[in-house]
């Protein structure tokens, strides 16, 4: 946004400049698809820290069982 600065200080834009500037957005079906895909990620990653929970409690019992 440097190149529509129209200050000599700080960073400052008219609505004139913000209205001309063009900005590529996906379509209402392709956002949807990109929402599922992060929704089905966070799953995902919910699961397997669900599992590396329980690998680590089930290490540090096994830790305690070895050493009393």
């Amino acid at each position: 946004m440097v190149k529509f600065n129209e200050s000599t200080g700080v960073l400052s834009l008219s609505k004139t400049v913000i209205n001309s500037v063009s900005v590529a957005v996906p379509s209402y079906e392709e956002q949807q698809k990109i929402g599922i895909f992060f929704n089905k990620l966070d799953d995902n990653i919910s699961l397997h820290q669900r599992k590396l929970e329980k690998l680590q409690e089930l290490k540090k019992g096994y830790l305690q069982k070895m050493f009393c």
